[in-house]
Formats: C-alpha cells, sequence, structure tokens
C-alpha cells in the first residue's frame, strides 16, 4: 500500500463520533428542551472492540462475497486502490486491514440501480434464487430496505442475533436501528459503522444563510439551541418569502420561495413529530401507530405549510395540472432553484448537500422542527427508498466466519470509514459554518427507522407521499386501508414468531 499524507491519515482517524451509532458527545437537553453544549471530556472511555478468536488461531481465509444492492449509488465496499478520494482510501484501507489479519479478501458484487429495490427487486431476487437453489453465492448483502424487508418475513435470510460473534450491543452498531428493527426478539437486517449510507439518506434540511438575513428572519441555529425551532415557527419563516419573479401570474420553478420540497417530507415529518406508521411495542410485535389526534394534528399543520403554492415549491408536483412533474426535470430544477438562491429552505437528505459543495450558495444543515416545544427529541426519517442495510442470506455455509469479518467490519468502519465520510463530505468539503457541524450531531442521534414504512403496512407509505398531489385527508385514508394494514401486521408478527 502506498504512503498516505499525515493530513490525510489524521483525518481518517478523526472521532467518528458525530455521526457514528454512539451518542456519547451529542449536545445536551436540559429538561426545558433547550441545547447545551456538552463538557468537555476530559477522559477516554475504553475503546468498544471485537471479542473475537486469536486470528492465529482461525482458518478462515479466502474470498468474502458481499452483494450489494439498492436504488441508491453507494458500495461501502468498493475501492480499487489508495488513491481516491478520502471514502476509498478508508475502504481500500479497511478492507486491506481485513486481508492481512485474516487473509479474507473482500470482494462485491454491484447491481444497484435506480428503482431496482421496491420489494421484489434485483436484491431480493439474488438471495430468493440461492435459497431456492441450495447455493452460496454470498456470504453477507446490503440490500436496499423493501427488499431486505421482504426477505426477512419470507424467511431467506438469518437472524443476526443467532451469529456467533457478531455482536450487536456493541457501539459500531447503531443501536436506534436495532431497537427499531427488532421483532419478536429477531433482528434480520441493521446498519451501523459498516456503512456510510444510513447517514447519507437521513432527512434534513438544507438553508440559505443570506437570504435568512436579506428578509430579516430569525437565526435557525439559535432557534434550535433555545428549543423554538418548532412546526409553527418554520412555517411563520416559509410564509414571509415568496415572489412570482416573471410576474407571469404562475408559481413554478422561475420563482422565489421560502421552501423548497418535494413528496418524501410527507414521511419525514412523522419521525420528526416523534410518530410513526407501526412500531415495536414492549411485547416485541409490531403495532399500527399511525392514527391519533396527534398525527392528524401534524398533517395538518404541515399540510397547511406544503400546499401553500405561493411561498412553497415542491418540485415533483405541477402547480397547473395538479400532477406529477416528468422526472427529467426533478434535478434541474431543484439545483437551480437552490443554486441560485431561489429558496430560504430545502427539503431533502444530508447528501443533497454534495451537490451544492461547489456553488457559491452559503448554506447550511438544520434538523427538522419539532411539532412543538414539548415534544423532548428531534426525529430524523432514515429513508426507505434510497437506504441499505446489512444482512445474511440463510445460505451461508459458515455462519462463524461471517459473523467474524461483519465485526471487523463494523468495527474498523468506525475507525475508518465514518471519520473518512465525516470529514471529506460534510465537514472538509460540504459544510460551509462549525454550527451545521452542531445540527448534523442532532440529526444523525436522532435517527428513525420505521418498520411501517419499510414493510409497506397498508400501502400507507404510497398514500402518504401521493398526498401532496392527491390531498387526501389522512383520516379517509387510513380507514381505508385499516383493514390490509392490520392484517399484514398480524402476519408478519405470527411469521417472525415462528421462525
Amino acid at each position: 500500500m502506498k504512503k498516505i499524507s499525515s493530513f490525510l491519515l489524521a483525518a481518517l482517524m478523526v472521532c467518528s463520533t458525530f455521526v457514528s451509532c454512539a451518542d456519547d458527545n451529542t449536545p445536551a437537553q436540559t429538561t426545558d428542551g433547550t441545547i447545551t453544549t456538552a463538557a468537555p471530556v476530559t477522559t477516554e472511555p475504553a475503546e468498544d472492540t471485537p471479542d473475537l478468536p486469536d486470528p492465529s488461531e482461525l482458518d478462515i481465509s479466502g474470498e468474502f462475497r458481499i452483494l450489494v444492492s439498492g436504488n441508491s449509488d453507494v458500495n461501502d465496499f468498493e475501492s480499487e486502490d489508495d488513491e481516491g478520494t478520502t471514502v476509498e482510501i478508508a475502504i481500500y484501507r479497511r478492507n486491506a486491514m481485513i486481508q492481512e489479519k485474516y487473509g479474507v479478501e473482500i470482494t462485491n458484487e454491484d447491481v444497484v440501480k435506480f428503482n431496482s429495490a421496491t420489494g421484489s427487486g434485483t436484491g431480493f431476487t439474488k438471495v430468493y434464487t440461492d435459497y431456492m437453489a441450495g447455493e452460496s453465492n454470498y456470504d453477507a448483502a446490503m440490500i436496499g430496505t423493501y427488499d431486505v424487508a421482504t426477505l426477512a418475513y419470507s424467511g431467506y435470510i438469518h437472524d443476526l442475533n443467532d451469529i456467533q460473534y457478531l455482536d450487536l450491543s456493541k457501539s459500531y452498531w447503531d443501536q436506534k436501528a436495532n431497537k427499531d428493527l427488532s421483532i419478536a426478539g429477531r433482528m434480520y437486517y441493521t446498519t451501523g459503522d459498516i456503512s456510510i449510507a444510513d447517514n447519507k439518506f437521513t432527512h434534513a434540511i438544507l438553508f440559505n444563510k443570506d437570504l435568512i438575513k436579506d428578509y430579516d428572519l430569525e437565526n435557525p441555529y439559535e432557534l434550535v439551541r433555545n428549543n423554538q425551532w418548532t412546526l409553527e415557527k418554520f412555517s411563520s419563516m416559509v410564509k414571509q418569502v415568496g415572489e412570482d419573479l416573471n410576474q407571469d401570474g404562475v408559481y413554478n420553478a422561475s420563482d422565489l420561495y421560502g421552501l423548497l420540497t418535494w413528496k418524501d417530507p410527507l414521511l419525514a415529518v412523522l419521525a420528526s413529530a416523534g410518530e410513526k406508521i407501526a412500531t415495536i411495542n414492549d411485547n416485541g410485535q409490531l403495532e399500527l401507530t399511525l392514527y391519533s389526534e396527534r398525527v392528524l394534528g401534524l398533517y395538518d399543520q404541515f399540510t397547511a405549510i406544503l400546499y401553500d403554492q405561493a411561498h412553497v415549491y415542491d418540485y415533483q408536483y405541477d402547480n397547473v395540472t395538479g400532477g406529477s412533474t416528468p422526472s427529467s426535470t426533478w434535478d434541474t430544477n431543484r439545483d437551480a432553484i437552490f443554486n441560485e438562491e431561489r429558496a430560504v429552505f430545502y427539503h431533502n437528505v444530508v447528501r443533497t448537500g454534495e451537490r451544492h459543495r461547489d456553488s457559491e450558495v452559503d448554506f447550511g444543515f438544520l434538523p427538522y422542527p419539532k411539532m412543538d416545544a414539548s415534544q423532548e427529541d428531534y426525529g430524523h426519517f432514515v429513508s426507505a427508498y434510497h437506504t441499505q442495510f446489512l444482512c445474511v442470506p440463510e445460505a451461508v455455509e459458515n455462519y462463524a466466519r461471517t459473523g467474524i469479518i461483519l465485526e471487523e467490519l463494523a468495527y474498523y468502519g468506525k475507525q475508518l470509514l465514518t471519520p473518512a465520510y465525516y470529514e471529506q463530505t460534510l465537514i472538509g468539503q460540504t459544510t460551509r459554518d462549525e454550527e451545521s457541524a452542531e445540527m448534523l450531531d442532532i440529526i444523525f442521534a436522532t435517527r428513525v427507522y420505521d418498520v411501517g414504512i419499510y414493510y409497506n403496512i397498508g400501502t400507507y407509505k404510497e398514500q402518504l407521499v401521493n398526498m401532496h398531489r392527491t390531498r387526501q385527508a389522512i383520516s379517509s385514508m387510513y380507514e381505508t386501508y385499516k383493514t390490509s394494514a392490520e392484517q399484514k401486521i398480524s402476519s408478519i408478527n405470527t411469521i417472525f414468531a415462528q421462525q
């Protein structure tokens, strides 16, 4: 391996707590919800390391094959050499360290393709085909959310809790994912420092700092710190900005807005208010939790913002026809509006910041607002469409070997991959200020995994995102699909209990 500069080595070894599963250094909240700066850490805690056999006592050499499948072009295992980006170098180093330690070569088959993981897509098909043929072509897989969820209740992937040497209680595995995704004590897929996909595809808000000043709006960073960043405050700020710039009488991609948005926030807003379509209850069972007075109030508030065409532009919605805009225009319109400083706030995922790091826009990151000031924590939805999760096919020949290598991939991911992503993508190149790093701490510490969305309970995920076009009331939607939702939940609970 070629030498890496001392600066890069330092960057690679930066503390990964900003985006790792551990929440030790996240800003603290007082009893009234205000954000305070954590006291300086004077002693370093003992490092959380894998509990594995001595490599000299093992004979597990050979190829370790990982299937990578999903809707978004993220592959956390592919790197040919140590001369790429900081993230690519981290992946290369991680793979090389495992090969040197165990004689195991990390390889992958990348079948990532837009709109290929919708429940029975490419990743699902490959794992299912192997299972039916009694073959073992993969030692592990990173599969798009909807595909991996289908694999879980179809019985084609293995309970991670039953894999020797795989210890999901360690800090390099995401404890929030473990809590949100475990049904009947069984854990079929998860994430953590083994991957950066969950970080990239966590919902967040970008905002234009110059427009905040131009319109004499309150400093949103201070609103977050003082527990005043609520849906009501967000709405009032959005509604202060909006202009038909070309005076054509139609609000479209040529105009100025308080908010640039799309349909997915209609899912993300649930997590921001601490709500979910379905939740794992105290008995470890899936339970329908979409409908309540609080959820009704949440959507009343949120849609009042999103449907205000004079102040909000939805780049997936045609204000004239009331239908969807062509997908070919989505990126062109949203990039132009934000880069040309024609939107104060911008709903999207953290990765979207990368699209604008070469622009001259002075932007920052913000958490989704709380529903109200009494809400204890912020909440940030990990996008189901975009994210991949780790799973282990049932056809694997040696589960203990797989457990050892996955544990090492996650551990070295915390040492190398997570800080490389943080340094290169978020702090080093994308963010413009220290405050954004503080906000990202909050965002990553409050990730939410909604199994009601992942398992497509009652088709509510489609119904909710389509509200941007149908304008359907959530109460009637809930009643229409309630029976099918309860039937699917009952079926999943029964399957998991029997597996």
